[in-house]
């Protein structure tokens, strides 16, 4: 019996190796491994070949795509780059990078960067950002998309729900909470929209919707001028911020520029320092007035439509620069 059981031995460690290599590629096969580079062109044309998919990478390069279940440090890619897991470090890809879950760093694509879990770090798009939660900033050409955010910078669009820092948008903010958007028209849940009209002294009478949050707002607004014919539509866009809000009472600041023109002659441009104090004689109804410092600008041919009431005033071969002090009053409605 002894000698059998030693004869037995020898096959028993084979089976037992065998069994454990079998279990080992078994377990490669569905972890992955952890390369120092994968190089490729597109999969499985790569170092890693077709287990690309599980392995986790410290650095990648590809000519075309690239795929992998992680990144450590750094992928550059020609077209796309795609992590199933988590990517830290740096993404660069010529037209888009895809995160399956989370991403620490900063993301660089030329059209779009998609993190299904949360951004930390930067993203920077020539066309859209789209993340869950993101803390840092996110640039964009066009829209940037995320849960809570930080800070979003956008040609078009910001869309976020709680945004802590600041948004800034070529058109239209969107949130659930942002004290401070910066964009001509910010729809914020938990801010403000009001229609108001203004009128001031050289004659303009002006609709305008501010929006906003509890800090920052902007201004957008269409008027008429009853005074010269030849600055006869006003169109007018701006950033306004809440300096002292006390119940009923508060006191704003408003940085505007207008364009007025008949659409024949010129333009004159302006632009406007207010300083507006408002009363709230209902929650939806307040009415506000002010003084401002304006400065005007317009071709040295066109006519000047103040009558040479300036505090200071500067005329050139081309151009014709005025400065001078107005007033505002106005009333607008909570939307």
């Amino acid at each position: 019996m002894k000698e059998s059981r030693n004869t037995l031995n020898p096959v028993r460690l084979f089976a037992c190796a065998l069994l454990a290599l079998i279990f080992s590629d078994h377990a490669i096969a569905q972890h992955g491994k952890t390369n120092h580079a994968h190089v490729g062109i597109i999969y499985p044309l790569s170092t890693n070949g077709k287990t690309a998919a599980l392995d986790t990478n410290k650095f990648s390069l590809h000519l075309i795509a690239g795929i992998s279940q992680q990144e450590d440090i750094c992928l550059i890619a020609g077209v796309s780059g795609i992590v199933k897991g988590d990517a830290h470090g740096t993404l660069v890809s010529g037209v888009s990078n895809h995160v399956g879950a989370d991403a620490n760093g900063v993301q660089i694509a030329g059209v779009l960067n998609q993190i299904h879990g949360r951004a930390q770090g930067a993203q920077v798009a020539g066309l859209l950002n789209s993340t869950g939660d993101a803390e840092g900033v996110q640039l964009a050409g066009l829209i940037n998309k995320a849960g809570d955010a930080g800070t979003q910078v956008a040609g078009l669009i910001n869309i976020a729900k709680k945004v802590k820092g600041v948004q800034i948008a070529g058109l239209i903010n969107v949130a659930e909470e942002s004290d401070y958007p910066i964009g001509i028209v910010n729809v914020i849940k938990e801010g403000e929209m009001q229609l108001g009209f203004t009128a001031d002294e050289q004659g303009n009478a002006m609709l305008a919707l501010r929006s906003g949050g509890s800090v920052l707002y902007g201004l957008l607004g269409v008027g008429y001028h009853f005074g010269y014919e030849e600055a006869r539509y006003v169109i007018e866009g701006g950033l306004g911020a809440h300096l002292v809000t006390a119940k009923a009472f508060r006191l704003n600041a408003e940085l505007a520029s207008a364009a007025m023109t008949n659409f024949e002659d010129g333009v004159y441009g302006r632009q406007s320092l207010r300083v507006l104090a408002g009363c709230r004689i209902t929650p939806r109804f307040e009415l506000f007035a002010g003084p401002t410092f304006n400065h005007l600008l317009f071709e040295s041919d066109q006519p000047d439509i103040r009558n040479d009431r300036y505090l200071w005033k500067w005329q050139g071969d081309d151009v014709f620069n005025g400065f001078y002090f107005g007033g505002i009053v106005g009333v607008q409605f909570a939307l």
